[in-house]
């Protein structure tokens, strides 16, 4: 089962079973296809929520947060336009041919073309962009213009890791549970990762650090090591590490249990348009955990993660009566 997957059943049974009185409402309905249809990775947040696995970049939109492109060439490329962008890449710019293939994978500004975006990133890679290997490794893994290649995905994410990719050494550590003898690639991955967050403090690496301390993968597992590292990676500004966080204190893995504390960082999560962490607090209002019962809250909460496309809100209901811890 997925790290997504157990989240959406975690997610599930805490409405479900510690707030039985939240589905006493009509279901809300999922969302329409349409709204979600091949730009699964890049969208402009409609209603204000990025969908589940997304994140939002200033000036750009909600982006899929397992990519590493550069949001100041993507931001470039979609306010100069697709001849200039491209111009800039034919002369050997690497960060322009890869925003312009997200531009043309997800018709950004230009007709959709997934093969030229494939292209292109390609063509990036092979100049040792680590940025275009993981994003491609991204393209495999998720079956956008490919099918599915989990494999083909984890040697992108290497290639782009030896390249310098701290995206593409997170995405190969947690694209499966590697155990404590991870191959050496996987290996060397983790300790990237480590020396970048406790050598160069930087947020993304701390927060891969964190999440990878807590579950054990290539790591030894440490939940409290975990929690103090998504810790670190929330104050530098990872919002994906406070809403980790925020979980870490919802169950009490490796910190005492705290609801106030899980609410405040849910709410953050939520403020900077995360659907799962709209989730997690609509379902914290549903409950009264942390905050007072707010049935109206909730239930206009889960509506938006919904609508955003995460599958937990939709199975949710409007949360009405009197909850039961």
């Amino acid at each position: 089962m997925s790290a997504n997957s157990r989240y959406t059943l975690l997610v599930a049974a805490l409405v479900g079973v510690l707030c039985p009185a939240c589905g006493e409402s009509v279901e809300l309905e999922a969302p329409h296809t349409a709204g979600h249809a091949a730009s699964t990775v890049l969208n402009d947040a409609p209603n204000g929520v990025c969908r589940v696995g997304a994140q939002m970049v200033d000036h750009v939109g909600c982006v899929d947060e397992e990519l590493a492109f550069s949001a100041a060439a993507l931001d470039a490329c979609r306010s100069t336009g697709e001849v200039e962008c491209d111009a800039r890449c034919r002369s050997g710019d690497s960060a322009s041919c890869t925003a312009l293939a997200l531009v043309h994978q997800f018709a950004l500004e230009a007709t959709p073309n997934a093969t030229y975006a494939a292209h292109l990133l390609e063509k990036a890679c092979a100049g040792k962009d680590g940025a275009a290997c993981n994003d491609l490794g991204v393209l495999h893994a998720k079956g956008l213009g490919f099918p599915v290649e989990v494999e083909r995905a984890e040697t992108l994410y290497a290639v782009a890791c030896e390249h310098g990719s701290l995206a593409g050494c997170a995405n190969l550590v947690s694209s499966r549970a590697w155990g404590s003898e991870p191959p050496a690639n996987v290996a060397y991955a983790a300790s990237v990762i480590e020396n970048a967050c406790m050598s160069a403090s930087d947020p993304q690496a701390c927060a891969a650090l964190g999440t990878m301390r807590a579950r054990g993968s290539a790591v030894q597992r440490d939940e409290k090591l975990g929690a103090s590292l998504l810790e670190r990676a929330c104050r530098l500004g990872d919002v994906g590490g406070c809403e980790r966080l925020g979980r870490a204190y919802l169950a009490g893995d490796g910190v005492d249990a705290d609801d106030v504390t899980a609410l405040q960082l849910f709410r953050r999560g939520c403020d900077r348009a995360r659907s799962d962490a709209c989730t997690d607090l609509a379902a914290m209002y549903c409950m009264g955990r942390g905050v007072p019962r707010d049935p109206p809250r909730s239930a206009a909460l889960f509506r938006q993660a919904c609508d955003a496309g995460d599958p937990a809100a939709c199975r949710a209901r409007a949360c009405t009566g009197r909850a039961s811890l």
